[in-house]
């Protein structure tokens, strides 16, 4: 059978291998996601999820329950084998978020490096109005992105990644080349903060905010100053409510 062309073409394997050895994947992500909410017995669904990094995290701080879904099989079946000690707290389900509806039964969604997947507004909005069909009415969303603020990009290998842009047209690529971790470039894709904001706007959340990054407790500024000594970083936060 034909892979869906919107699965992510890196390893699994070797993406899993390297978010779990990198301070920007294993701290200043986390850090910078749960900083915005608490999940201590709240339902949680973990929309991109990897190898399930975030949604084992959300068990460990309390979560009640957890979703996480992820459009890529071998991401799936990483989770599962790393789901020994949550298997009543976790469930995993293989899809695109875009494909799937949900109930309106989950407190909180966690959309970590999904949304830059969208090639274009159209798929972003649908997105985003999937996304809202798993929130209950006030539920949050925080998001964990590429930021389309950063049009430079830049070497940051030294953080374990290069960040190219190509262009900032809707769609044009951002590369993430983390090689030799990974032998596949990981592409993202442009569309301009203001396509965000409507998009967000247009599946019915409120209280939209880019969120930057702050740095983690315990962080050694010294080691993350040429990450943060910039205008727009790499990456940034989204925050919102569904109306």
């Amino acid at each position: 059978m034909d892979k869906d062309p919107r699965e992510v073409k890196y390893s699994a394997k070797e993406h899993t291998d390297l978010v779990n050895t990198i301070l920007a994947e294993t701290k200043l992500k986390p850090y910078n996601i749960f900083r915005h909410i608490d999940i201590a017995g709240r339902r949680f669904v973990d929309i991109g999820c990897g190898d399930g990094a975030i949604s084992r995290l959300a068990a460990d701080y309390g979560a009640e329950y957890i979703l996480g879904i992820d459009g890529k099989p071998e991401m799936i079946q990483i989770a599962n084998k790393l789901n020994p000690f949550y298997v009543e707290t976790i469930d995993y389900k293989l899809g695109f978020i875009e494909d799937l509806n949900g109930r309106e039964s989950f407190d909180v969604a966690i959309l970590s490096y999904l949304l830059n997947n969208a090639k274009s507004f159209d798929q972003l909005l649908k997105q985003c109005e999937k996304t809202a069909s798993y929130l209950k009415p006030g539920g949050t969303v925080v998001v964990y992105n590429s930021n389309p603020f950063d049009i430079k990009g830049g070497d940051f290998t030294k953080y374990g990644f290069r960040k190219i842009i190509t262009g900032t047209n809707e769609g044009d690529k951002i590369i993430y080349d983390y090689r030799p971790a990974i032998d596949e470039d990981i592409i993202n894709y442009y569309i301009s903060p203001k396509r965000h904001e409507e998009a967000f706007t247009k599946a019915g959340f409120r209280d939209f905010k880019w969120e930057p990054l702050e740095l983690y407790p315990g962080a050694d500024k010294d080691f993350w100053k040429d990450y943060f000594d910039r205008e727009h970083l790499p990456v940034i936060g989204i925050t919102a409510r569904k109306a």
